[in-house]
C-alpha cells in the first residue's frame, strides 16, 4: 500500500488502551521531582508542560525510566543494547524495537515478569500496584516483610499479591500528599515521575533540585553532511526568516522545496497506523520532542498516496530529495521561529527503527517519508540542527 508506515516509539506518546486518569495533583507539585531526573537524565529536557505529566504512562516507558533512574542498571544496558539476543522473552515484543534492551535488563533484574500467554503488552498504562511492584524491586526492597500500612493518599488492601510494595511506598513517604491513589487505578506520568524521584532519595541517589536549563550540543553525522557545525541558538530579530513565520500554533516551511505554512499536527494516537497516519489530510505530522527541547523533533508526511486520496497532502514531500545541504528549514511554534539548518540527508531501509529510539545527541529537526516515490521499500530522512529561534513580536 503506498501510504506512509511508522514505527511509533512509545515512550513518547499516550495510548488508546490507556484508561481514563484522575489526577488529583497539580502539575507544578511535580516540579521538584521533574527537575532533578531531567537533571540526571533520567527523563527527557523540556518545558514541564511537553510532558504530559497529568496522561497515563505505558509499561515500556516506565520500564526504561526506572531503569535509568540508577547508575546500577547502565553498564547492563549498555552491554545488552550493543548485542541483543536474537529471540525476544516474549510474543509481542520485537527485538529491534527502542525499548527491548530495557525489557531485557528489566526481565534480568527481575523487575518484571509478564503474563501467562507470554506477552508483556508494552503499550498498556501501568497501574499503581504495577508501578509499585516495579520500583521497589529496582531498589532491591524486600516487600514480604514490611508490616501493612495504607493511608488517604494511597488506598492499600491486605492479602494481595501488591500489599507489601504499597505499605513499602508508604513507610518510604514515596506518595505525594493529597494523591488519592489506588490499586486499579492507572498512573500518571506525574505521579509516576514523583514515586519513582521519592524513592530515589530516599536510598540517598539523588542531590537537592538544580534550576534546569536545555542548551543544544554540537552534532555531527556520517552521510551526505554538511562541514558546518551548529551554532549556540540565540534568540534574535532576522527579517529574512520572520517571512516564514506563520499563524498557525504548529507550522513548517521548507523555501528551498517551495513548502510555506504547512500544518504540523500531533496524533492523539501514536500507537496505531491509523492514529498516525489519520492527521495526514491536513498536513504533516509529528513525533518525540517539541521545538526549543533539546531533543530529536520528526515531521513526517506522504510522498506519494492511493489514486482515489485526494487529499493535498498526499504527495508534500514527493520532493523532499531535493532539499539542499546547508538549506533552511523553519519551524512556528509557541509564538517562536524555529530555524534549522539541514546537516544530513539519507536513505535508509523501511525497517530500520533506530531512528525512532532515544537520541541524546542534542536537538535535531528529522524530516521522514516513504521511499521512493510509489513505494515504501525505503525511508527517505533529512536531518537538520537549531541555528536560530527568533521570538514573534
Amino acid at each position: 500500500m503506498r501510504i506512509l508506515s511508522l514505527y511509533v516509539a512509545v515512550s513518547a506518546f499516550g495510548s488508546s488502551l490507556m484508561p481514563t486518569v484522575l489526577a488529583a495533583n497539580t502539575i507544578a507539585s511535580y516540579q521538584e521531582s521533574v527537575a532533578v531526573l531531567q537533571r540526571d537524565g533520567v527523563i527527557d529536557s523540556g518545558a514541564i508542560q511537553h510532558l504530559r505529566l497529568s496522561q497515563g504512562i505505558n509499561r515500556a516507558e516506565a520500564l526504561k525510566v526506572i531503569l535509568k533512574a540508577q547508575p546500577k542498571f547502565s553498564s547492563s544496558l549498555s552491554t545488552v543494547s550493543a548485542s541483543m539476543p536474537p529471540l525476544s522473552l516474549f510474543s509481542d515484543v520485537d527485538q529491534r524495537s527502542w525499548y527491548a534492551p530495557y525489557v531485557e535488563v528489566g526481565f534480568r533484574s527481575r523487575l518484571i515478569k509478564g503474563y501467562p500467554d507470554g506477552s508483556l503488552r508494552p503499550e498498556y498504562a501501568v497501574t499503581v500496584e504495577e508501578a509499585a511492584a516495579m520500583i521497589t524491586r529496582s531498589f532491591g526492597e524486600n516487600t514480604e516483610s514490611v508490616p501493612f500500612r495504607t493511608s488517604r493518599d494511597l488506598m492499600n488492601e491486605e492479602g494481595q499479591w501488591y500489599t507489601g510494595a504499597l505499605s513499602l511506598l508508604i513507610a518510604r513517604n514515596a506518595i505525594l500528599p493529597g494523591s488519592e491513589l489506588s490499586p486499579g487505578m492507572a498512573l500518571t506520568r506525574g505521579d509516576f515521575f514523583d514515586i519513582l524521584q521519592r524513592m530515589r532519595r530516599a536510598h540517598g541517589i539523588d542531590a537537592p533540585s538544580p534550576t534546569v536549563t536545555v542548551q543544544p550540543s554540537q552534532q555531527s553525522y556520517i552521510g551526505e553532511t554538511s562541514s558546518a557545525s551548529q551554532a549556540n541558538v540565540q534568540v534574535v530579530n532576522d527579517a529574512a526568516a520572520l517571512q516564514y513565520a506563520s499563524t498557525k500554533p504548529f507550522a513548517l516551511s521548507i523555501p528551498s522545496i517551495g513548502i510555506t505554512d504547512l500544518t504540523v499536527t500531533h496524533p492523539e494516537d501514536a500507537f496505531t497506523q491509523k492514529g498516525v497516519l489519520s492527521i495526514l489530510k491536513d498536513g504533516v505530522g509529528h513525533l518525540f520532542a517539541y521545538p526549543g527541547e533539546g531533543s530529536k523533533v520528526m515531521i513526517y508526511g506522504h510522498s506519494s498516496g492511493y489514486p482515489w486520496d485526494v487529499s493535498k497532502y498526499t504527495k508534500i514531500f514527493r520532493t523532499i530529495n531535493k532539499i539542499e545541504i546547508g538549506s533552511r528549514l523553519y519551524i512556528t511554534y509557541q509564538g517562536k521561529v524555529f530555524v534549522y539548518q539541514v546537516m544530513e540527508k539519507k536513505i535508509v531501509p523501511a525497517k530500520d527503527r533506530s531512528l525512532f529510539e532515544p537520541d541524546d545527541s542534542g536537538e535535531s529537526l528529522l524530516l521522514y517519508t516513504c521511499w521512493p516515490p510509489d513505494s515504501i521499500s525505503q525511508r527517505y530522512t533529512v536531518r537538520a540542527v537549531p541555528i536560530e529561534v527568533i521570538a514573534l513580536r
